[in-house]
Order: C-alpha cells, then sequence, then structure tokens
C-alpha cells in the first residue's frame, strides 16, 4: 500500500530540504531510516506517461502523455493538472531551454521534436529528427538540444537559436538517457542494445570513447560534481557506477527490477532510482553505495525529475497514468 502523510506535513517537506542529506550518519539503522523514500502525494495526468520535466522556476511540471499524444502541464504544489497541449505522435521525452520560455517535446512515432511556447502554451515549430526519438537533454551553456533516436542510432543535435538539426552523431544501438558532464565538454549516451555509454565530445559532435556497461543501459547521471556517472542497467537490475575520468565501471548496484530514471536529493549524499519492473523508487548512498530503502509508487513507473534543491523529486508512472511525488523519510 502507498504510503501518504498527512497534508500538512507534506507540504512542509516540499517546503524544507530533507536532513538526511545534509550530513552523513555513523549509525547503520539510522542512516537506512533516513534514506527511506515516501510518497507524498499523487497527481493524475494523460494516459501513457513517459517523462516530466520541471519548468527551471520550479513553478509547473510539463509531462508527456504517450497515449493521448499531449503534454499536462501540472502544478506540483497544488497537485493538479492545469491544462494539456496536443503535440506529435506518442510524446516521449520532454526538455526546456534555459529561460524556460521554450520547450522540446521529443514524439516518438512522428520522428520529429515538438517546440512549444509556454507563455502561449501553443507548439510554434515541429522539428524533423531521427527516427524514434526518446529522450533529450539541454547543453549547459544552453546553446543546443540534444534528442537520442533509438532507430536511427544517433543523436540529433537542435541549436536552441534557429530551431534546426545542426548535426548528427553516430552513437552506439538503441541510444536512450544523455547526460553532459560539467561545464558541457562531453556528453554521455546510454546504448541501450549495444550494453555501453557513447563519450561524444561536444566541440567536434564525434564519438570518442565507449565504456562497456551492464545489460540495457537507459537512465544516465553524471553528478555536479563532474566525477562520477550513474547508469541505470534495465535488464541488468543494476546501476553502473562510473569514474569520469579514467571511463571504467568502479562498482555495481543492485536495485529493483528494470531501473530507468535516476535522480539525485538534496546535498548529493542520496541517489533515487525508478524501477518501473517492480514499481516503486529505490535509494542508495551515492558514497557507500548501499541501497538503503524503497517504495512503491504508480504502476510501470520510468522517469523523474527533480524539484526545487533536489528536495523532492517527481516520478512519472506510464502505467497508472500518475505523477508520485516522492520524498525521503524524516
Amino acid at each position: 500500500m502507498r504510503r501518504l502523510l498527512p497534508l500538512a506535513t507534506a507540504l512542509l517537506l516540499l517546503a524544507t530540504p530533507a536532513t538526511a542529506t545534509a550530513t552523513a550518519t555513523t549509525d547503520a539503522d539510522a542512516g537506512a531510516s533516513k534514506g527511506q523514500p515516501t510518497v507524498i502525494g499523487t497527481i493524475p495526468t494523460g494516459p501513457n506517461t513517459r517523462m516530466v520535466a520541471f519548468t527551471p522556476d520550479y513553478e509547473l511540471a510539463y509531462v508527456a502523455n504517450g497515449g493521448s499524444d499531449d503534454v499536462s502541464v501540472i502544478d506540483p504544489r497544488r497537485r493538479t493538472e492545469v491544462t494539456r497541449i496536443s503535440v506529435g505522435k506518442f510524446p516521449y521525452g520532454v526538455v526546456f531551454d534555459r529561460t524556460g520560455r521554450f520547450v522540446y517535446v521529443s514524439n516518438r512515432d512522428s520522428n520529429e521534436v515538438s517546440v512549444i511556447d509556454t507563455t502561449t502554451r501553443t507548439v510554434v515549430k515541429t522539428i524533423p529528427v531521427g527516427t524514434a526519438p526518446r529522450l533529450g537533454a539541454l547543453k549547459p551553456d544552453g546553446s543546443e538540444v540534444w534528442i537520442s533516436s533509438t532507430a536511427s542510432n544517433a543523436v540529433s543535435v537542435i541549436d536552441t537559436r534557429t530551431r534546426t538539426v545542426t548535426h548528427t552523431i553516430p552513437v552506439g544501438t538503441a541510444p536512450r538517457g544523455i547526460a553532459f558532464t560539467h561545464g558541457g565538454r562531453h556528453a554521455y549516451v546510454a546504448d541501450s542494445d549495444s550494453d555501453t555509454l557513447s563519450v561524444v565530445d561536444t566541440a567536434t559532435h564525434t564519438k570518442i570513447a565507449t565504456i562497456p556497461v551492464g545489460d540495457e543501459p537507459r537512465g544516465v547521471l553524471i553528478t555536479p560534481d563532474g566525477r562520477t556517472a550513474y547508469v541505470s542497467n534495465a535488464l541488468g537490475g543494476t546501476i553502473s557506477v562510473i569514474d569520469v575520468r579514467t571511463r571504467t565501471v568502479t562498482a555495481t548496484i543492485a536495485v529493483g527490477r528494470t531501473p530507468r530514471g535516476i535522480t539525485l536529493a538534496a546535498g548529493g549524499r542520496i541517489a533515487y532510482v525508478v524501477n518501473s519492473g517492480s514499481n516503486s523508487v529505490s535509494t542508495f548512498d551515492t558514497r557507500t553505495n548501499k541501497v538503503l530503502g524503497e517504495v512503491p509508487v504508480g504502476t510501470d513507473p520510468h522517469w523523474s525529475a527533480p524539484g526545487p534543491g533536489n528536495r523532492y523529486i517527481l516520478v512519472a508512472n506510464s502505467g497508472s497514468s500518475t505523477i508520485s511525488i516522492v520524498t525521503l523519510h524524516r
């Protein structure tokens, strides 16, 4: 059964950071308790939700509804759906520009990206990209949006000024998640069907290295200090821990079934993992790689987005067409 907290407690959790991430604890049981994830709310969305992303000011979040060819705009504090915006066929990924004025939605089944003006909440441009586009990421300097195309085995690079594709970068087989290193010098791309990470030089737009990881990598997270990358391996049920400097796997963490989204909690000491096969979110300690806890969420959860100050996350539940609000136990 999903664990719910009273509304007053839930609002407090949304307003203040979780203390578990602020200090280390020497007691193993206390550490596990503080690292336990907790569901504090649920928001209904459209059918077959995939990706969720906050606006840069964290006032709203946009959710790709693959089953209804539209995007839900939700208010996380009021826990309501504000409106829906029609886009292409089977929207999947959601990426905001730096200002929050425009959002790029990758449409898996129409091989295009819809650009939404968040002021008017209308599609102002449609950009053809590779076949079966999935996930995307904004380059740290804001100049480009990168979109993975699983059936093209490539990444499409969109110039945010001209809103046109300027480069198509061959990577591994069936790319999914994309993450940039600190400063944006390199991009790491999860190649789900070749069980590798492609390392791409963002200046030359060429692949420069390949890192073997676990079975069917999906999500990629690089820590803010740029030292460590985490990769969720869907079929392996594991997280690969990678030293960014040496580009080698240093540890493997067993989590739930079919892990996808990875998000850091406040302070970076604890990471959340969305397990679509287990219908849950688990947490692990980023220093010890120890799993701390797990909580049930909706059905078939896919991806997550960190809230303000990383004090909580939103989890998109594809099977139950909802968003779960998850924080750490206090």
